[in-house]
Parts: C-alpha cells; sequence; structure tokens
C-alpha cells in the first residue's frame, strides 16, 4: 500500500541522523522485529479460520469419508450484513457554534465534502473487506488513511513578486531583471500534477503494533504500523532511492509479507516482482521527545529492507502547528483498527470463526458419522438353501434376482431380512445442541439461548437481549467508520483551498469538529422495512404540527415505484381556525335572539332574506284547513236569521323586521406561536388492545 507522498526527502545516503534519533530508531526497529517474530504465530492461527471459512478445514487428505460443514462462511456473511451493509451518511458537528448554525454557513458543504470524499476513496471496499478480517481471520481490522500526490518540478521566481510594487514587478516581466539589473532568482519546487485520498485495508498479516500494548482503543497505543511493499518504480519516486543501490533493495524474505491464505503460488509470484519492502510506523512525539509541547503531534518514520537508516523521518504530513501553535489537520492515527471483543491483557482478540471452531469440529465429527452410518448399514437379507434351488440362490447371492422365486413348499421364512442397525437418536440430539452453542456464540438466532418459550413476551425479552447485544456490536462499527471520517477530514482540511469549503471555513476548526452517524444507518432496509417505518412515523408524529409531511411522502411515493413528481402535490394552505362552538335549538325563541342569529350568519349557516320571504309563503300556503262557514271579518259569527255576533279580537300577524347583516368576511387566522407551542398537550395517537377470546375465534 502507498503512503503519504514526501517530495522533499533526502536519498538514504544523505540522512545523518543524531545519537538520540539513531537511539529511537533502532529500539523501533527491535520492537518492529519482536512484533513481526509475535505476529507469525497468530498468522497460523488466522489461516485456519480462513480455510474453515473457505470450506477447506482438512489439512491432509482421508480414506475416510469426512463431511464438511461450512457454517462459518454463511455466519460471516450474515453477521457482516448486520453490522454494515450501506455506507451511512456522516454528519459533522462543530460544538462552539451548535446553538446558532447560521455562525458556520461552511458547515453544510463541508460535510457534503467529507461524504463525497469517503466514496471516491474508496471506503465501501475497504469496510467489505474489514469486516470479514474482523469477524472470520483475526478478530481484528485495520485500513489505512492516506492523502498522495503527484508531482513535476518546476522553477519558479525565489522572491513573491506579489510583494513588490507594481512598476517593478511590470519591469521584470518584461527584462527578468531587477531594478539593479540583478537577474531574477530562480529556485526549483515541486508542483503537484494530481492528488488523490485512499482508503484501503490493511491486512492483519501485515499489522503492527507494540505486543506490550493491552488495550483496545489503538489511539492509545504509543505508535502504530504496517508492514508492506511497493514497486521499485513506485519506491523510488517516493523516497527518492538511489537507483546504484537498487540491488540492495529490491527483493522480499519470508518476514517480508505474510499473507492469510495457504496459497504457496501466490507467494512464490509476490517475491518473483521487483518489489522494495517497507516498514511503515508513526508514534506519539511526546513519548519519545522531551522538546514536544503537544499530546497530539505525530511523528511518521518509515524503514526500507536494505537501509538501516530510515528513509522517512519527519512530523506526519497530514497534521501542522499553525502560527498560533494550534495543531490543525488530524489528531488521530492514519491507521484505524477496529475490535469487536476484548480479552483480558491482549489486544488482539480471537475472532467468532475462531471462539466457535469446537462447536464446528463437533458438527462435523456428527455429519459424517451420519453418512457412515448410512454406508455401511445397509439392507441384508438370508436364504433357506435347503427350499430354494441352487441356481436362483447363485442368482440372489450375486444381486440379479429380484423376480418370482421358485420354492418347494410355503415361501414363508424361505427369504428374510437381517434387522439393520439404527443410528442412536441422542446423537441427533448433541448435534441440535452443538448447533445451538454455535449460534449462541455468534449470536444470530434469537433461540440461541435454548430456552423454552411459552408466551409471546418471553419471546421479545429474548429477541430484545439478542439485539442488545448485535447493537452494541454495531455501535463499534460506526465509531470505527467515523474515526475513519475524522482522519478523512483533518487531511481535507489541511490539503483543500479553504475557500472551496465554504465561506467562513477555518481550518483551525479541525480539532473541534465532531463526527456521528445516525442510529443503524449502516444497515440497508429492504423497500418494505423502510415503508413500514415511514408509516409508523407518520402514524405517531404527523398529527403534532411539527413535521414536514412532503419529504416523507416523497420517500413513501418511490419506495412504492410512483413517480413523486406527479402523485405529491405542491402542500396547500391549511383553511383558517374556526372556533369548535356546539349550538342547540330548542324553538322559535332561539330564532328571534340576535346572538343566536349572528353566530349563524359567522359560520355562513343564516338564511337569506329572499330564503325568509318564501319560508313565510310557504307557512301561508301550509296554513290550516278552510272553514265551510264564512266568518265575517273580526273573527265574529253569523246567526241564522243574519245577524252578525263580533267575536275576541283576532291578533294580526306582524312580520318581524328583519335585522340588518353585516357582511364581516372570512374570520383572519390567527398569529403564528413559537416552536413547541402548537400543540403543547399533543401525545401519541390511543391505542386499543383487545384479546380475541378462543370461542369467539370459533
Amino acid at each position: 500500500m502507498p503512503t503519504l507522498e514526501s517530495p522533499d526527502t533526502p536519498k538514504t545516503d544523505q540522512v545523518t541522523p543524531d545519537k538520540t534519533t539513531t537511539k529511537r530508531n533502532k529500539m523501533l526497529r527491535n520492537a518492529i522485529t519482536t512484533c513481526t517474530n509475535y505476529r507469525k504465530k497468530l498468522v497460523q492461527d488466522w489461516q485456519v479460520s480462513v480455510d474453515y471459512r473457505r470450506g477447506k478445514p482438512f489439512a491432509t487428505q482421508s480414506d475416510e469419508n469426512r463431511v464438511v460443514v461450512n457454517l462459518d462462511w454463511s455466519f460471516t456473511k450474515e453477521k457482516q450484513s448486520s453490522l454494515f451493509s450501506q455506507v451511512p451518511a456522516v454528519r459533522v458537528n462543530h460544538p462552539p457554534q451548535t446553538v446558532a448554525p447560521e455562525m458556520a454557513p461552511w458547515l453544510h458543504s463541508f460535510e457534503q465534502r467529507i461524504n463525497d470524499t469517503l466514496v471516491q476513496a474508496g471506503i465501501e471496499t475497504a469496510m467489505d473487506e474489514v469486516l470479514p478480517d474482523c469477524i472470520n481471520a483475526a478478530g481484528i481490522g485495520i485500513v489505512a488513511v492516506s492523502h498522495e500526490a503527484l508531482t513535476e518540478d518546476v522553477t519558479v521566481p525565489a522572491v513573491d513578486l506579489a510583494t513588490l510594487p507594481p512598476e517593478i514587478q511590470q519591469q521584470i516581466m518584461l527584462t527578468g531583471l531587477l531594478p539593479n539589473g540583478i537577474p531574477l532568482p530562480m529556485e526549483t519546487v515541486p508542483r503537484i500534477v494530481d492528488k488523490r485520498y485512499l482508503i484501503n485495508r490493511v491486512s492483519p498479516a501485515n499489522f503492527l503494533w507494540p505486543i506490550s500494548f493491552t488495550g483496545s482503543d489503538f489511539d492509545n497505543s504509543p505508535w502504530i504500523g504496517r508492514s508492506g511493499y511497493v514497486t521499485w518504480v513506485e519506491a523510488q519516486r517516493r523516497w527518492k532511492l538511489d537507483p546504484a543501490k537498487k540491488r540492495q533493495y529490491v527483493g522480499l524474505d519470508s518476514n517480508t509479507q505474510e499473507l492469510i491464505t495457504s496459497d504457496t503460488e501466490r507467494k512464490a509470484e509476490t517475491e518473483s516482482d521487483e518489489l522494495v519492502a517497507f516498514d511503515e510506523v508513526f508514534y506519539k512525539k511526546y513519548l519519545y521527545d522531551e522538546n514536544t509541547k503537544l499530546y497530539n503531534a505525530i511523528q511518521h518514520v518509515v524503514f526500507i529492507h536494505g537501509e538501516e537508516n530510515p528513509v522517512i523521518d519527519e512530523p506526519w504530513k497530514g497534521q501542522e502547528v499553525d502560527q498560533n501553535g494550534n495543531l490543525i489537520g488530524a489528531i488521530k492515527y492514519p491507521i484505524r483498527v477496529i475490535t469487536l471483543s476484548y480479552i483480558t491483557d491482549e489486544a488482539i482478540p480471537p475472532s467468532d470463526s475462531a471462539v466457535g471452531r469446537p462447536q464446528v469440529n463437533e458438527i462435523i465429527k456428527s455429519r459424517t458419522q451420519m453418512v457412515l452410518q448410512r454406508e455401511h448399514s445397509l439392507p441384508v437379507r438370508t436364504i433357506d438353501v435347503n427350499r430354494v434351488d441352487p441356481t436362483v440362490v447363485f442368482n440372489l447371492m450375486r444381486g440379479k434376482w429380484q423376480a418370482m422365486i421358485p420354492v418347494q413348499g410355503s415361501g414363508q421364512n424361505v427369504i428374510t431380512e437381517v434387522a439393520r442397525s439404527n443410528f442412536p437418536q441422542e446423537n441427533f440430539s448433541f448435534d441440535i445442541i452443538a448447533n445451538r452453542d454455535l449460534s449462541r456464540i455468534w449470536n444470530l438466532n434469537q433461540d440461541a439461548t435454548g430456552a423454552q418459550v411459552e408466551t409471546k413476551g418471553e419471546a421479545q425479552e429474548i429477541a430484545s437481549s439478542a439485539q442488545t447485544r448485535t447493537a452494541r456490536e454495531r455501535a463499534k462499527v460506526g465509531k470505527f467508520f467515523c474515526g475513519i471520517a475524522e482522519v478523512l477530514g483533518g487531511l481535507i482540511c489541511l490539503y483543500e483551498d479553504p475557500s472551496t469549503l465554504g465561506q467562513g471555513f477555518d481550518p483551525v476548526v479541525s480539532k473541534t469538529l465532531a463526527y456521528s452517524i445516525l442510529a443503524d444507518s449502516t444497515v440497508l432496509l429492504d423497500s418494505n422495512q423502510r415503508l413500514q417505518r415511514i408509516q409508523e412515523f407518520v402514524n405517531m408524529y404527523a398529527k403534532s404540527g411539527w413535521v414536514n409531511l412532503e419529504p416523507v411522502l416523497k420517500e413513501a411515493a418511490t419506495l412504492t415505484g410512483l413517480d413523486p413528481a406527479t402523485v405529491i402535490r405542491a402542500p396547500q394552505p391549511p383553511p383558517p381556525a374556526e372556533p369548535n362552538i356546539s349550538l342547540r335549538l330548542t324553538g322559535t325563541e332561539d330564532l328571534r335572539d340576535p346572538m343566536t342569529v349572528g353566530m349563524l350568519i359567522a359560520r355562513g349557516q343564516a338564511p337569506t332574506p329572499q330564503q325568509i320571504e318564501q319560508g313565510k309563503q310557504l307557512i301561508i300556503q301550509a296554513g290550516p284547513p278552510a272553514i265551510q262557514q264564512i266568518s265575517p271579518p273580526g273573527g265574529g259569527t253569523v246567526g241564522p236569521d243574519g245577524t252578525v255576533t263580533p267575536g275576541p279580537p283576532v291578533p294580526t300577524f306582524v312580520p318581524p323586521v328583519p335585522m340588518p347583516i353585516q357582511n364581516t368576511g372570512p374570520i383572519p387566522a390567527p398569529p403564528p406561536v413559537g416552536v413547541g407551542e402548537d400543540n403543547p398537550n399533543f401525545s401519541a395517537m390511543p391505542k386499543v388492545n383487545q384479546r380475541i377470546l378462543q370461542r369467539d375465534a370459533d
């Protein structure tokens, strides 16, 4: 794997370290040698775990039939999918300005730059390669985050022309001379032609760490590093090696490149190339240099095989100290390490495959016994030779005859079958127990505990316990991912033009940024699962008044297979709020009440004058039936002789004077309220839990 570019590194024969540096480099070389020897012992066990996953657990061939039950393959893929199946979006927070985001307008563009660069640098491939290392092979996964650049030498003025007066600048452009006639001094500097960011997996067989370190957070390790090799051309370009010493540098020995594989042909082919092996170490400078005043300052040292002194021994170019003494850039090691477990006082824990190997061997042995039982427990028959013709006996013994058999007398008990030996039933029980123990180790099945589940609540409790363990390991993967993003963000702060990262961006903020991801955002959900989550969210929180449903509905339409631009319309303004008033009319007196009539007018339910006039006419037309005897005016009666007897006075109908109707218009909308004051009594929608009795179900 390539290392960070260092174009100013001198040739190896020009490095002359002092006594203190020489002593420190010798100590580092001894530590690297000790780690390499210790690593060889671990690589042997790591190779066995990989062989089990590849379905080749047996080191030698055997005449006895053996069944390979490749459980590590399926378990590794299943656990990897549950921990990391998609690249999440990184969220960047600036603690001093979290209250007022408008004070950091660059934050969104910087966050977007990190997410785009993560994908371009190869984070998805690196995670797909690292997790199997951690789950199956070695119990540990490593990636290296780096920035590389291709440069070319160009000649530029040694004087900054921008600082000179305009008339002198014009003279230099015309004549190339300074005012006193002296030629303009020139110098050769490297110019960046192309650059890139890389996130590459480091094989656990190439990992370097102090074997005395007993923690699980390798950012607390005194030093950390890796072994590797590059081609001769790449090594010469990076480290300015002397071409005359090519034969001294090229070549790999048995300690150079360990592989977690038993493929010897690949090793032989690798050793035949013109490769230069190196050991790269990053250490905390304050632990080895008493003059260092910064805890997070990192020193970068690179040793190559065939050279005693390091070809690079300088402050790591992934960080820089500004004029105010602030350390900007990445403050963590560029080599990131993940472990899912921890064994007391052991930095390298065993993998799930290594821990579950005894159960896998037991299952393999059990399945082998089942196969042998089927092969050896074959049907065997006996023949009464005294009652069967010898020719028939001969054909039966050779297995040729399955038709009619002539016998003398009754055919009963002429040919009988010998009882076969049955496979013990307890062996099946042991096989089930071994599978259950293996599932408990990998934490993949909800019934891994083997408990007798009788109720739905017990099943949910067991599932919750298993999900808690998975969530813990998923959080470790998320922390590892955020660590990679943090180092990459520090490199971006250092190597990118601040003006391209947003208005007001200052690289000094690199040490105060906090990186995070959403909960469970590393798990890929199918469309049905995402739709179900959206439905639960809408049912629970849509009525709160704090949710913008437009993006939620667009995502739901997309997951359903519909075009959001077609089915989702622009949000409509809500209707004006109306008072929730209940009005009960008990008689005509209520209709003559001015307050009641005013409320009807306000709600648009009062009749118009034309409707009132129509009502009058309808009442007159629907009056009492006409009397046959003609009554005189005034309500009297007429006698037989024609005399009129006046009656009581009849009240005349005087229509009420209609009240003037004022066109008040619609009720204006209430003034806007503050955030959180719209629905202070908001709560979840009520639910009804109903238990269906068995008799009702029947």
